[in-house]
């Protein structure tokens, strides 16, 4: 299957960072805080800008509370994000308002967040979604100087603005998340990047003291990812008999490290004070080393999906800077029948096609803290009629799936000119 997941793990990392681990235990987590720095394009000496986390909500929340906000103050989203962002403000007892994406993007404009911003408004979330960069960043601070941004980097490592900066550089902070699905896994995992010397101070004098996962946690994150990565090596069939063989005993034995469905409703709080297990940090190691080959190859797919869905005017996809690393190639279809029409018909090619994020406030069926129906038509558009084409090391389509990508293309809505 050519998938979402794992897309820059190899199966010769896992016995690299265990060995790394077995050599090194703690000093892991603070070489990959190094590798993971000098990939920003920051001095690997300097790499106490870079904080680790048991999952980039958590990095999230600890930047947040050492803001110390006063009552009354609010929090500018994105109107298309992940529910553990709202959630984390929820948790914290702040106001969110959100602010539409443009049609013709997945994230805000400058001038939408700028117009967004009330006497109230001490914290913008400033997102990057699927790796494709919200410029502007430079003006908003200059004109809000009393506003603290940050950026929503989960999809974006690797991403540049229009003048070559790093995505996790361009404003106060940045949280990275290094979940199944992202640019470079480490299981569940996240990082904070700290920018602005002001707000680096202030962290490392509130800095949460973190814990160390547990034995059971990272086994279980680790027998997840490694089943993730077996999803990519697998033809459909093989893949379809693996998962009926293991659904119910993994489900039975709890070993599926996942979000909790009571988090995503917004009924329990997350651990927000976990840390980032060493041997985690050294599968992250292994990734963040390649970060050049890795880049390229994300910019090189997405360039061969730009030319095989050239001239089809019912598939829309936003205009990107040269700079932009794709976490997924984002696509808007002309309606949702459409969109699930084109679906069924890649994954019968073997092709698993994508529907981040399927709701304002993803995914569907969450509380959407702080969201009113119709707030942002925009983001409700994007959700019911997204589709995502996979991207990574493992999402290589053969001739056969490129020439049946394009059929499905103009069978679904697009018509060759």
């Amino acid at each position: 299957m050519k998938g979402h997941v794992a897309g820059a793990l190899r199966w010769r990392d896992l016995p690299g960072a265990l060995w790394h681990w077995l050599r090194h235990g703690a000093r892991s987590a603070e070489d990959f805080r190094a590798a993971f720095a000098r990939s920003l394009g920051l001095d690997p000496a300097q790499a106490g800008e870079v904080r680790l986390f048991g999952t980039g909500r958590a990095a999230l929340h600890a930047f947040t509370a050492s803001l110390d906000l006063p009552p009354g103050s609010e929090v500018l989203l994105p109107g298309y994000t992940c529910v553990v962002v709202p959630n984390v403000f929820m948790h914290l007892g702040l106001a969110v308002r959100y602010v539409d994406i443009a049609r013709d993007d997945f994230n805000p404009t400058p001038d939408a967040i700028s117009n967004a911003i009330g006497e109230a408004t001490r914290l913008v979330v400033v997102p990057h979604n699927f790796g494709l960069v919200t410029e502007g960043l430079d003006a908003l601070r200059a004109k809000h100087p009393d506003v603290v941004f940050i950026e929503d980097a989960a999809h974006a490592w690797g991403s540049t603005d229009a003048i070559g900066r790093e995505v996790g550089t361009l404003g106060h902070a940045a949280f990275f998340s290094f979940e199944y699905s992202k640019p470079l896994t480490t299981g569940i995992g996240g990082a904070l990047v700290i920018h602005d010397p002001a707000s680096r101070e202030r962290f490392a004098a509130r800095m949460p003291a973190l814990h160390a996962p547990t034995t059971s946690t990272v086994l279980k994150q680790l027998l997840t990812l490694c089943w993730h990565r077996l999803t990519m090596s697998l033809p459909r069939p093989a893949l379809q008999a693996l998962i009926a063989l293991l659904r119910a005993p993994s489900r039975m034995l709890g070993v599926v490290a996942k979000t909790p469905d009571s988090e995503v409703a917004g009924d329990t709080q997350p651990d927000y004070r976990a840390g980032l297990h060493p041997l985690s940090a050294a599968i992250g190691l292994m990734q963040a080393s390649r970060f050049d080959e890795i880049h390229a190859l994300r910019r090189m797919q997405a360039q061969d999906y730009d030319a095989l869905l050239a001239n089809l005017p019912g598939w829309e996809w936003p205009v990107r800077a040269p700079g932009a690393v794709l976490l997924r190639y984002p696509l808007l279809l002309p309606d949702a029948a459409t969109r699930d029409a084109a679906i069924a018909a890649l994954e019968d090619e073997g092709i698993v096609g994508g529907t981040w994020f399927d709701d304002v406030v993803h995914p569907r069926g969450s509380r959407r803290f702080g969201y009113t129906e119709g707030e942002c038509l925009n983001g409700e558009r994007a959700a019911r009629t997204v589709l995502n084409l996979p991207l990574g090391r493992h999402a290589r389509l053969s001739p056969s799936q490129r020439a049946a990508v394009r059929a499905i293309a103009e069978r679904h809505g697009g018509k060759a000119r």
